[in-house]
């Protein structure tokens, strides 16, 4: 149950926030000077701070229920290195403070139900970007890499923790039709936090177990990746996309694989109805070190149509298996798909699944909504797994101030499917939030 005292305590978190230190540099007249005596001092750069507290609860008939109470807090700075603002320097720190820790943040690991949030500091970004005057931008050091929907690479900020990459990428971007971008990576910083090392923690109850910590579950994975992600939009909103994800993953040989795909998207609005579809295919096989002999697929289906604000959307998402190894998405933003209840968005990997969902989305002036149902079914033979309804409600309260409840609630089928291990248990979550320019 909710208490006051935790709704006092998001409040009350959360309003510190309530402000954005912003400073330009000497040679503007706006500076914000801290005067002492007959000398000033300036603050070089802008520095914007953000914050999220949320409660959730989580009612698991598998694990045990979990309670979690989180604040982030981050602090974003960038600085202007020349005169010409080619040069940039952006750094920004995170931290997670934790009020209840009735749950398992995989990183503190216990039998309550899963909700990676863990505690501790992070530098989610640090990088040193060049931009040319010919619409490329070049960027080194640890950044936020998302590409398209964030299926296959994404930053996970639904979690306090997000995930970045230590990286050197280049974009091109000409503002009309081509938008191209490839990186190469040496490593991911993953949502469980650096503290979730090769060592268990010595109140890890599966020290008498386990000698190291699974190696899904470590907060950094050393990499030797290329993404390449080729985007082009027409004149008439027509978007083409091609992409290949080369992952060598040093740390969770199982993760290393080849990943091309090709995405189609338009939109049309003949009158006072806009029409849209999308439909995504993306081919998959083992590599590097690998030890899976597998070649998976995945596809994306999706129609929608919008009246003002009101949008409907039928979707079908697959993901095939090969040989008992599902098609993986283990750089992705997970989170977004397959039910927010989490049951099948699994970080260690994936098994053969298909899911059919509705969409309604809507807006009226600050407040905005959207419910989701979905019907799950297992890859090889359809057998039903069981099915989710989700619920967000969300409140624009300023510019940067924004208040949030959602509900998750998946129920399984009757059936015993081993290979879905997770599906055969009812799950229930809910969260409220309140956050600052996050």
């Amino acid at each position: 149950m909710f208490k006051k005292r935790h709704l006092a305590s998001i409040v009350c978190l959360s309003s510190i926030f309530n402000t954005t230190l912003a400073a330009q540099s000497p040679q503007d007249s706006s500076d914000l000077n801290l005067h002492k005596t007959k000398s000033s001092i300036s603050i070089p750069g802008t520095h914007e701070f953000g914050a999220r507290t949320r409660y959730q609860t989580a009612n698991d008939d598998w694990w045990q229920d979990g309670t979690a109470f989180t604040t982030r807090i981050k602090l974003t700075s960038q600085f202007k290195l020349d005169q010409n603002e080619k040069w940039r320097l952006l750094l920004q720190p995170n931290y997670v403070f934790i009020h209840d820790d009735n749950y398992n943040s995989i990183s503190n690991f216990n039998f309550k139900s899963v909700i990676p949030d863990t505690k501790g500091g992070s530098l989610t970004q640090g990088f040193l970007a060049f931009n040319t005057n010919n619409n490329w931008q070049f960027k080194l050091g640890r950044q936020s890499i998302s590409y398209d929907n964030e299926r296959m690479i994404g930053a996970l900020e639904y979690w306090q923790t997000p995930q970045s990459f230590d990286a050197i990428s280049a974009q091109y971007n000409d503002s009309m039709n081509w938008d191209i971008q490839y990186a190469y990576v040496d490593k991911v910083n993953r949502i469980f936090g650096k503290n979730a090392k090769t060592q268990l923690q010595n109140n890890d109850p599966r020290n008498s177990i386990l000698i190291q910590r699974p190696k899904s579950e470590l907060g950094v994975h050393n990499l030797n990746a290329h993404f390449l992600n080729l985007g082009y939009k027409t004149e008439n909103d027509l978007s083409l996309v091609a992409y290949n994800y080369l992952i060598d993953n040093q740390d969770q040989d199982l993760f290393s694989s080849n990943t091309i795909g090709i995405k189609i998207s338009d939109e049309f609005k003949p009158k006072s109805i806009k029409y849209r579809f999308h439909t995504e295919f993306a081919w998959q096989e083992d590599a590097y070190n690998n030890n899976d002999n597998y070649q998976a697929w995945y596809n994306l289906i999706e129609a929608s149509i919008q009246y003002k604000s009101h949008i409907l959307k039928l979707s079908q998402e697959t993901l095939s298996e090969d040989n008992g190894v599902g098609f993986k998405t283990s750089l992705g933003t997970n989170h977004k798909f397959q039910g927010w209840a989490d049951i099948f968005t699994s970080y260690g990997g994936q098994n053969g699944l298909r899911d059919t969902f509705i969409t309604y989305r809507g807006r009226h002036k600050k407040l905005r909504w959207r419910a989701v149902y979905h019907n799950f079914n297992t890859y090889g033979n359809s057998q039903s797994l069981g099915y989710e309804i989700d619920v967000e409600i969300a409140y624009r309260l300023t510019r940067k101030w924004e208040a949030k409840i959602v509900y998750a609630d998946y129920n399984a089928q009757d059936k015993w499917i081993p290979e879905h291990l997770g599906s055969n248990f009812d799950l229930s979550t809910w969260f409220i939030s309140v956050s600052y320019n996050i």
